[in-house]
């Protein structure tokens, strides 16, 4: 077997037939899908065991709730030499992809170009430096929204499985990033493809556009991980405070600007802790050349009337992006 596709089910009756079909399962004997229902009250669990009744390689399993169950049970019954994650809304370009998973056996993780609601992401052309493994790492922690996904990626079965890779279910948020760094971490030959495999569909039932309470201290669960598994590297200091801040613009955007809290109040609040304000200390006024880092310059030097203003105007942005 070539390839296993790794698909969490949450409520996806009306998606999941399509995610299915799109990994190319029924016209190939390489590929296997395995569909992982984590606690779905609609039909999705009939939908797939009809499907699973036409085609052998369709598995049909469940785990507990929670996105990181589910792929963890994926990884375990997981046959093929390689492995990949499909969500259950989203679909594969597959015309290409075992034409790319023979012609580069040697790779430990193959990242291909995507495409967000039908906008072009093109990793290829972005990527500075495709050989040092470390150049890719940073650029990745610099870079998350882009890089630090989970799909549009494959990954080999064995190195996962040899190094007792999973998923931390204890997290909620970027817990693919924080899966995704450690592999990099055991990896030796990453390769970025010039190809689009991917098409991820943005919208406003995505978890980290719902607004939830706990997600700030859920996000700093997430990055007090993130920064013990770099603890040993301290070649990516720089980059870990950039990922850092990065998670702050996403916690401002999602959580403070869209909830009923002082915003004000609370941007000052997080932009004091103490995590926020060593990362802080790595950018100054030169940066305000680059956008996204405009309000958290403006946070560095206390100007936060200004930040406030920055992350007003992309919460208007990010909900009429969903609404394209």
């Amino acid at each position: 077997m070539l390839l296993s596709v790794i698909i969490p089910a949450y409520n996806c009756e009306k998606t999941i037939t399509h995610a299915i079909e799109s990994t190319g399962v029924f016209n190939s004997k390489d590929i296997e899908v395995i569909v992982v229902n984590n606690g779905s009250t609609d039909n999705t669990e009939r939908v797939v065991k009809e499907l699973t009744q036409k085609n052998n390689n369709i598995l049909y399993t469940e785990s507990i709730k929670g996105v990181s169950n589910a792929r963890n049970k994926g990884i375990e019954l997981a046959k093929a030499e390689w492995i990949t994650f499909l969500d259950a809304d989203d679909v594969l370009l597959n015309e290409k992809i075992k034409q790319i998973l023979l012609k580069n056996g040697e790779g430990d993780l193959l990242i291909l170009n995507y495409f967000v609601n039908n906008s072009k992401i093109n990793l290829f052309s972005m990527t500075t430096d495709k050989i040092n493994k470390n150049t890719i790492i940073s650029e990745m922690l610099e870079n998350p929204t882009k890089y630090l996904t989970v799909w549009a990626k494959f990954y080999k079965a064995k190195l996962i499985k040899e190094n007792n890779l999973k998923f931390d279910p204890s997290l909620v948020y970027s817990e693919d990033s924080e899966f995704l760094i450690r592999y990099l971490l055991v990896s030796k030959n990453v390769k970025f493809i010039d190809e689009f495999m991917y098409n991820y569909y943005l919208s406003e039932n995505s978890t980290v556009r719902k607004y939830n309470p706990q997600m700030i201290q859920e996000y700093e669960k997430a990055i007090r991980q993130i920064e013990h598994n770099l603890l040993p590297y301290p070649e990516f200091n720089y980059s870990l405070a950039i990922f850092i801040l990065m998670q702050f613009n996403l916690m401002m955007v999602h959580s403070v600007f869209v909830s009923p809290v002082n915003k004000l109040k609370e941007l000052r609040r997080v932009s004091n802790k103490r995590y926020i304000r060593r990362a802080l200390n790595v950018i100054n006024f030169k940066n305000m050349a680059t956008p996204r880092l405009i309000p958290l310059v403006f946070c560095k030097y206390h100007l936060y009337l200004l930040a406030t203003l920055i992350y007003k105007i992309r919460v208007i942005q990010n909900s009429n992006n969903v609404s394209k």
